[in-house]
């Protein structure tokens, strides 16, 4: 497993020198990395990255860490091309994960290859451009049946939804992303995993999705945060909480 070694410094290096440049994360993704939760609501400080900041502050208390929320509602990791420059490589970040996949999924069979080719590019980016680390991150799960946690205002999208689910393509783009991160030796956390647990073990995944359609509720954004602080911490004594 990659074991994050130069983040970690950059973090150390920080709470050792008061006048070192911050880390600095950036997290590109969509609407889940934006935070949107139900109702178009956006938590600010209760999307997974900012978690993952609060949970690595107790880990340097004497550290500084930046985090730049790179989400936009609605975008898949080709049209996110165009502001790759301004997103994500202008910071010259120490961290960056990627996140997409819900939105690209809608493009069916013939998308999955220029999903695979825009995640391939920014990595290629970001190891050009910046010294940063790199973390790929699979899509959660979508809804699988309509539910009661659709809003009224949402129902219209529930056709696009099903048959998205009912032709297998959201698994269909998980399982590109996980080969091509295994062919390419990137780290993955593999996110949709957490849902598959979930169900395996009974729980109703409609239950946790804020808008019964596409968004995780706040409690699996605590989860991710969790997550990902486990594996970019791997090896690492916890801190008390």
């Amino acid at each position: 497993m990659h074991d994050f070694r130069r983040w970690r410094d950059r973090l150390r290096e920080k709470a050792d020198n008061p006048a070192a440049r911050p880390a600095l994360y950036v997290a590109i993704g969509d609407s889940v990395t934006h935070g949107i939760m139900e109702g178009e609501v956006l938590e600010h400080e209760r999307v997974y990255h900012q978690l993952l900041r609060k949970r690595i502050a107790k880990r340097y208390p004497n550290s500084v860490l930046n985090v730049i929320n790179s989400g936009v509602s609605g975008d898949t990791a080709h049209r996110s091309r165009e502001r790759w420059a301004h997103d994500v490589i202008c910071y010259k970040p120490d961290l960056v994960t990627i996140k997409f996949g819900l939105n690209d999924a809608h493009g069916g069979e013939e998308g999955v290859k220029p999903y695979i080719a825009a995640i391939r590019d920014l990595v290629r980016l970001i190891r050009n451009e910046t010294d940063a680390e790199l973390l790929l991150m699979t899509p959660s799960m979508m809804m699988k049946r309509d539910n009661a946690f659709i809003s009224e205002e949402h129902r219209r999208h529930v056709p696009t939804f099903l048959k998205v689910y009912e032709e297998g393509h959201l698994l269909r783009y998980v399982e590109a992303l996980r080969s091509f991160a295994a062919s390419d030796g990137l780290p993955l956390l593999d996110v949709y995993a957490m849902w598959e647990r979930m169900e395996a073990e009974g729980v109703d995944i409609h239950t946790r999705l804020s808008n019964g359609i596409n968004h995780p509720d706040r409690q699996f954004h605590e989860e991710l945060a969790e997550a990902l602080e486990a594996f970019l911490f791997a090896g690492d004594s916890v801190p008390d909480r």
